[in-house]
């Protein structure tokens, strides 16, 4: 690009010379020596070198200035992308933060209820035992307390056999002295009396 720029230059600049040249050789042809040509020609080309470098000069401040300007760019965007991260990571680390101290306290909820749920199943179970113990011993006290009066009531059922001999082919006791009082009646008034009194008249002897 600089080449071509000085090209351009060097073009106009010869172009330049060359319309004066003609314009002065119309109105006024004086003779030019090898002398004077090789001396314009020489100035010519110091011009140009002063002129190239010149433009080498503003070509490497421009560059210069560019590359300072892309550095600060960089320098800007970097100032930026990095505080954009610092900002993303704080971001990134409050939310894991949050996220851990949630997850903490559903833990520590999950704890709390099944540290209830086991107390209220230990209370349910110890209901549970409670209650068929209760059952138990009601039961085991009803069959303690009855046993005694079984036993008794059995024995007294025995004596009661024993004493009234039921199991007598004529009959108990009571009734076969019902029997010999009402034969006894029978010839005793007094005695016939006193069954009208206690005893149906029916089937008593000697009654008609």
């Amino acid at each position: 690009m600089k080449d071509h720029l000085l090209y351009l230059l060097l073009t106009a600049l010869l172009l330049s010379l060359a319309h004066a040249g003609a314009a002065s050789a119309v109105e006024v042809a004086p003779r030019i020596s090898d002398r004077e040509i090789v001396e314009r020609l020489t100035h010519l080309e110091s011009g140009q070198q002063t002129i190239r470098q010149q433009m080498e000069v503003r070509f490497t401040a421009m560059e210069k200035r560019m590359d300072e300007r892309f550095a600060d760019m960089e320098r800007r965007m970097d100032e930026r992308f990095v505080a954009m991260e610092r900002r993303m990571d704080e971001r990134f680390v409050f939310m894991e933060k949050r996220m851990d101290e949630r997850f903490v306290a559903m833990d520590e909820r999950f704890v709390a209820m099944e540290k209830r749920m086991d107390a209220q199943w230990s209370l349910t179970l110890v209901l549970i035992v409670a209650i068929f113990g209760l059952i138990g011993f009601v039961v085991w006290d009803r069959k303690t307390a009855l046993s005694p009066l079984e036993k008794r009531f059995a024995k007294i059922a025995e004596e009661l056999e024993r004493d009234l001999e039921t199991d007598n082919p004529r009959g108990s006791k009571p009734t076969r002295i019902v029997e010999m009082l009402r034969e006894m009646a029978s010839g005793d008034l007094r005695l016939a009396d006193a069954f009208e009194r206690h005893f149906s008249p029916e089937g008593l002897p000697g009654k008609a």
